[in-house]
């Protein structure tokens, strides 16, 4: 064979493999049923955005499939991180938001998590959060200074959810003085257990705040006593950081550990061991989401903010959290409570 003639079969089939592949992907996904796994219970934020993606992804990827939500409140959220790891069909019917902490939960060497961080195929993120502690209005604990000075109620929806893991940071290593109220099945009962006075507040998404307790905040039933990022509160860029009670570099180096979780958001993974070429398909409907004017729309009319993030972003903030230094790591472990 000619090398022109050679040259030129081999760049028609450079042109035709995606095509192929795409048509492959599409035969399979044709008619099917694709899980979206949410980690907590009906109400809170992760299922109003895991509602939100499973209301439009599926017109994205091809074949466009059928996505359904499905509810897996457990553990703190590792009940459905374990799940999309290794019990969930590994050709691409399942997905799974998880919750921001699971890769803290495996360099903290949690015994009950049974998954891999490392191994997921990270898909990407429609919301980084913006975690926020609140107390009801006639709460005495209104500032950062008053989470020191006083005992302050916060409810919480199991031993290592994001708010109890925090919590429980803040106390050993700054001082503060947070009481956990245990055993909510979700965010929104949390919420309800403080309107109730079952507590003087919980930590949420400012996200998940406002757009399901707008009325709280217009209405000045709550106080916005502090955020555990360090980018600010849009509407309320005086709300304090509790990186401000951080007196030491070796306490920073300890909250960074922890709160850099909440860079995750609301993360979306596959499972390992999908095939790559469903992988690159699903991230690729994932991006064109994001940009959809049909998906914002819905989004806004929700009152959901939207920060994405693609999936090599949440890779590197996994690395990151594998790179703490062993003397942070061995501080952390003091108060991580599991």
């Amino acid at each position: 064979m000619m090398p022109l003639v050679r040259f030129a079969l081999a760049a028609a089939i450079c042109l035709l493999a995606p095509i192929a592949q795409a048509q492959m992907v599409a035969e399979f996904y044709k008619g099917r049923n694709v899980q979206l796994i949410i980690p907590n219970a009906p109400g809170g934020s992760f299922d109003l955005y895991g509602r939100l993606v499973a209301a439009h992804l599926g017109a994205f990827i091809p074949g466009r499939p059928s996505i359904i939500p499905q509810n897996m409140p457990g553990a703190g959220g590792m009940q459905a991180a374990n799940f999309i790891y290794g019990l969930a069909p590994k050709d691409g019917t399942a997905l799974s938001i998880l919750v921001p902490n699971v890769a803290l939960a495996q360099v903290l060497d949690v015994q009950s998590i049974t998954y891999d961080v490392r191994k997921l195929n990270w898909i990407g993120r429609a919301v980084a959060t913006t975690s926020t502690m609140f107390t009801w209005q006639r709460s005495a604990t209104k500032t950062l200074k008053d989470l020191r000075a006083r005992e302050t109620l916060l409810a919480t929806t199991g031993s290592i959810s994001q708010a109890e893991i925090d919590c429980q940071m803040l106390n050993g290593v700054v001082g503060t003085r947070i009481k956990l109220i245990r055993g909510y099945k979700g965010s929104g009962d949390a919420a309800l257990a403080v309107e109730r006075g079952e507590a003087e507040g919980t930590l949420m998404p400012w996200e998940f705040i406002k757009a399901a307790h707008a009325d709280w905040v217009e209405q000045g039933k709550i106080n916005l006593v502090a955020r555990f990022v360090h980018h600010p509160i849009r509407e309320h860029p005086e709300v304090p950081s509790v990186f401000d009670l951080a007196d030491t570099p070796e306490q920073r180096a300890v909250l960074n550990l922890f709160l850099g979780a909440d860079e995750m958001g609301h993360p979306i993974a596959l499972p390992p061991d999908v095939p790559r070429e469903r992988v690159e398909a699903v991230r690729t409907a994932f991006a064109a989401m994001l940009q959809d004017p049909d998906f914002l729309a819905d989004a806004a009319r929700q009152h959901l903010d939207l920060l994405p993030g693609r999936y090599d972003e949440l890779e590197k903030t996994v690395a990151e959290a594998f790179a703490a230094t062993p003397a942070a790591i061995e501080v952390a472990r003091k108060y991580f409570r599991h």
